[in-house]
């Protein structure tokens, strides 16, 4: 994330904000008065305040802005910072801030409610109002939000595209079933299996070339390209490399023009968590098992061997790695990556459309993980294409209902192939005519061969061909594999 930032300043103006790969370079940045703008992160500036208790910047204004603030305000090294109390086994320990003139500001698209705040913790640092303002917090202050922007917002006003979401379902659920916990464990071997594998893989393959949009030319700076790029998001490590392995297989089999790419770290929890925050996977690659840590330097070597580059799995060169790759997938040098949590929270690259889903997701983690694929380009790319391979359509809809509105899933997401070709009805009641109907309508007012008569017939025509052809494929739930 202080990479992706640090980019971002660059754009505006070069050598704007200071990063950091360590404390020790922090702390000599917060001593250094031409250091303005700092971009580091919050486990750092722990680090920094626990060695340093007695530091002139205590005293000194700081103004501190955390993006994706859903996702590090909730635990001790947020109370160190600002003040309140921390738990220490029985006890409960107040603790003073550590910065005495400071403002605070946290940035996210996927805040945490009542509804969706974790059952453990701090009972007064649960959502993120409580952390920034907004409902009392423990001091009694109330803080009402700078400013509130949801993804409904973001779609109306063009800056961010709808998504289109295709279900596949990929296992056939066994009939009167009645033990759910023996269900849930043959989901999991189904799920895992090596035909259901490359059952996807193959799916995937077969349909890539229209998901990417491979006959579509576009602009792109200056230069006339076709197709985007996508990433494929896995539930586990063990899945990544059963992945990685099998497309590699399927595409020399079929002498197909694809160049995949992968990347992962340790992570405590590889698949959701309670709340759906997607754990963070740091660029700490020592604590990896033997055989992933092997996995990822094979996968590196392979990267190396296409791009002529010099990348390895340690520490310094899985960070070099991660910023290389991160700028191959910018320029559609990668067209499929396969990651595990790794790029589904602030990365964005405009080329890249299609996000196939092998992962439980929900709440945070999947409009996170989702908004990868909808960022602005140009006319060709008109939607983020989701296709998961699991059933997510609830998640999504309680996802969107929770950081839109209830009203929104028509805003965010295309309507189904059903619903554009028979009608529907909306979440006002109304009814909204279908493809068919409009074409039968069209056909009975205006017959073929019959000249239209009339200025304002013409009119009429005209708008009810227009409606009569916007229709478009979206959510659709068709077998892969039985």
């Amino acid at each position: 994330m202080d990479y992706q930032t640090i980019r971002e300043y660059d754009r505006f103006e070069k050598g704007a904000a200071n990063g950091n790969k360590s404390t020790a370079v922090l702390q000599k940045q917060l001593e250094d008065s031409t250091s303005r703008i700092i971009v580091t992160t919050i486990q750092k500036l722990d680090v920094f305040i626990t060695k340093n208790p007695a530091h002139p910047i205590r005293d000194k204004h700081i103004v501190l802005i955390f993006d994706e603030c859903h996702r590090s305000q909730f635990g001790d090294m947020h109370t160190r910072m600002v003040g309140g109390t921390i738990k220490k086994g029985e006890k409960t320990v107040k603790v003073n801030r550590y910065f005495r003139n400071y403002h605070i500001f946290g940035f996210t698209g996927t805040p945490i409610f009542s509804v969706n705040a974790s059952s453990g913790g701090n009972p007064n640092l649960k959502t993120t109002a409580q952390a920034f303002g907004g409902e009392p917090n423990e001091k009694g202050e109330n803080v009402l939000p700078l400013h509130t922007y949801t993804i409904v917002d973001a779609i109306n006003d063009g800056n961010v595209l709808p998504f289109r979401i295709d279900y596949i379902n990929t296992i056939k659920q066994k009939e009167n079933s009645k033990d759910k916990q023996v269900t849930a464990i043959d989901t999991e071997e189904a799920l895992a299996s090596p035909e259901r594998i490359s059952e996807v893989v193959k799916y995937v393959l077969e349909h890539f070339d229209q998901k990417t949009m491979r006959n579509s030319y576009y602009s792109l700076k200056g230069q006339r390209v076709n197709e985007f790029n996508s990433m494929f998001a896995v539930s586990s490590i063990p899945a990544c490399k059963k992945y990685y392995l099998e497309f590699k297989k399927q595409l020399a089999q079929t002498h197909r023009d694809l160049t995949i790419a992968t990347i992962f770290s340790f992570a405590q929890n590889e698949e959701d968590s309670a709340d759906g925050i997607l754990d963070d996977e740091s660029f700490d690659t020592d604590e990896l098992d033997q055989n992933s840590r092997d996995f990822l330097e094979m996968a590196i070597d392979d990267y190396n061997k296409i791009f002529k580059t010099n990348f390895d799995a340690s520490s310094k060169g899985f960070q070099d790695y991660y910023k290389d790759l991160s700028d191959k997938v910018k320029k559609r040098k990668v067209d499929l990556l396969i990651v595990v949590n790794m790029f589904l929270t602030g990365f964005d690259a405009t080329t890249l459309n299609t996000l196939w889903v092998d992962k439980n997701l929900k709440m945070h983690g999947l409009i996170q993980a989702f908004s990868r694929t909808n960022r602005i380009l140009n006319s060709v790319k008109t939607y983020g294409n989701i296709v998961c391979f699991r059933d997510l359509e609830e998640a999504t809809n309680d996802a969107i209902k929770l950081f839109g509105d209830k009203n929104a899933s028509g805003i965010v997401l295309l309507k189904s192939y059903d619903d554009y070709y028979y009608g529907y009805v909306d979440e006002k009641g109304r009814k909204q005519k279908g493809y068919e109907e409009r074409i039968a309508e069209l056909v009975q007012k205006y017959p073929l061969g019959q000249p239209i008569i009339g200025e304002q017939n013409k009119k009429d025509f005209i708008i009810l061909l227009q409606y009569s052809s916007a229709s478009e494929h979206s959510n659709c739930v068709r077998p892969l594999c039985r």
